[in-house]
């Protein structure tokens, strides 16, 4: 009985170290101090996403958003891991709130894997005498040697109910002479002049060198195209990809995801209707650079800009970014001078409902709705709170500083603190910065923001599963994926100086 008794106290033992309880979750840091919140690394390919959308099978890949009959239809580019041999087909999600998905499956399928249709790439959907057309990309990544069966083509699709589409074998349209017909892509279709037009994201030998272009065609009928001068072009990325054309108000605005790996962010050009100049505000950015292939669709009164958040490779924090992730829906907010903002959806701020303040682990600070942090040198001050709920959380406060320049929110705050991360007001370099903490600040994503040190920062974090997004007052949102974030102990800190962190609260 003592040698099957010690055996079994080793078991229970090694079990305990490991911090796990199910599948979905292991303590990644050991020998920690059970009694505290033991640090959980979350198994995220096991979780439901609902309001930051995934299909059940797969993620999401370049948002394609179409609004009808008080519904907003997202097609998207499904992306299934593995890849098989043909890759993103066209799928589609609908809401009426951005709450509550509904998965209505393929909408547009690839070809065979030999096809130009071995993959679907992105484009665009526009009702015209009560049919739907959808204009979308072929690509197939074997072709491109032979000039004329090249990589990328424009193809079409047509459907009478949103949901039942039949190609059109006839319609192709290829890049022209002078167009690179390799990389010829994303189209969007909008109506000027009287007429059609339909933008594309490439590169032209114009104004006498090779660059980026979004490409301009003119249609009377949506199957014959006369090309026209591009609408935009740009010597400083490679390509403008998923560009969108829209108007509100006195201005129009191009959209367009820059793929350069040093930025891989959604920017925005604004002109005054009319005007051929287009305005480069002072920021163009909509997000940081976990925000990527953002469209617009409008429902009659407010416009959305949808984008995905990546995943990272094994979902691991410490790894590249994958192609696709979890649907992120931001609202976009007009100033009078025609520059952009971006907000909450009104849906998802008012799915929270009952705040309550966040129970304090740390030893020596007690629970409030209050707080002043008060950092000096290199001592940080900091204020830990119970592990946050699996699923959906919505944290907010308002945050005052004083005399400090970088303050924010921590996560994998739980037992030893070996490894954590934060999202960091950072008014010094006037950015905001989403930081991992492992024996050095490594910055992850940052974006610049204008962060005057007597300000007051009205903020909502959106947290589901592995995602988070920052709020700041009704102007600025900061899209990141932390997989140690979710299930883990939080905090809030000050690194230098007094900052007032007043409201605290957290919504499950």
């Amino acid at each position: 009985m003592k040698g099957k008794f010690a055996v079994f106290s080793l078991l229970l033992a090694a079990i305990t170290l490991s911090c796990s309880n199910d599948f979905n979750y292991e303590c990644n840091e050991p020998g920690v101090n059970l009694k505290t919140s033991a640090p959980y690394f979350v198994q995220d390919q096991y979780q439901v996403y609902n309001m930051f959308y995934k299909p059940n099978h797969g993620w999401v890949g370049d948002p394609m958003p179409f609004y009808k009959n008080g519904k907003f239809h997202i097609f998207y580019l499904q992306d299934t891991r593995p890849a098989p041999d043909t890759f993103h087909p066209w799928f589609c999600a609908t809401t009426s709130d951005f709450l509550n998905y509904v998965d209505e499956g393929e909408m547009i399928s690839c070809g065979y894997k030999d096809s130009p249709e071995k993959a679907l790439g992105t484009g665009s959907v526009i009702e015209h005498n009560g049919r739907y057309y959808a204009f979308y990309t072929a690509h197939n990544g074997d072709l491109g040697n032979d000039y004329d069966n090249p990589r990328e083509r424009i193809l079409m699709a047509t459907s009478s109910d949103l949901k039942n589409w039949t190609k059109e074998p006839d319609f192709v349209l290829m890049a022209p002479s002078g167009y690179d017909r390799n990389e010829f892509r994303d189209p969007i279709i909008i109506k000027e002049d009287g007429k059609f037009k339909m933008l594309i994201a490439t590169r032209a030998d114009y104004k006498g060198s090779w660059r980026a272009v979004i490409a301009r065609f003119a249609s009377n009928d949506l199957y014959n195209w006369q090309l026209e001068e591009p609408i935009y072009d740009d010597t400083n990325t490679f390509i403008l990809e998923c560009p969108d054309v829209f108007t509100m108000g006195d201005y129009q605005y191009l959209l367009y995801s820059d793929i350069n790996d040093n930025d891989r962010m959604v920017h925005y050009r604004y002109r005054h209707s009319g005007s051929s100049e287009w305005i480069v505000p002072n920021r163009s950015n909509l997000d940081g650079k976990a925000f990527y292939g953002g469209k617009t669709a409008s429902d009659g009164t407010d416009r959305y800009v949808f984008a995905w958040c990546p995943t990272r490779e094994q979902n691991q924090d410490d790894t590249n970014f994958n192609w696709g992730g979890s649907l992120i829906v931001h609202k976009l907010i007009q100033n009078q001078d025609g520059t952009l903002n971006v907000s909450i959806p009104q849906s998802i701020d008012d799915r929270f409902i009952n705040p309550q303040q966040p129970r304090v682990i740390s030893p020596d600070k007690q629970q409030a709705a209050s707080y002043t942090l008060s950092g000096t040198g290199d001592k940080q001050d900091i204020v830990i709170f119970d592990r946050l709920e699996k699923g959906i959380s919505k944290i907010s406060a308002s945050i005052k500083p004083r005399s400090s320049a970088a303050f924010g929110f921590e996560f994998n705050s739980g037992g030893n603190r070996e490894e954590t991360y934060t999202i960091t007001f950072n008014l010094a370099k006037q950015e905001l910065q989403f930081n991992r903490i492992l024996n050095k600040t490594n910055i992850v994503n940052r974006t610049k923001v204008s962060l005057p040190l007597s300000a007051q920062y009205d903020v909502k974090l959106i947290i589901e599963n592995s995602v988070c997004v920052i709020y700041i007052n009704n102007q600025i949102a900061f899209t990141n994926r932390i997989y140690r974030m979710n299930q883990n102990a939080w905090a809030i800190f000050s690194n230098n100086g007094d900052v007032d962190f007043t409201n605290l609260n957290i919504y499950l």
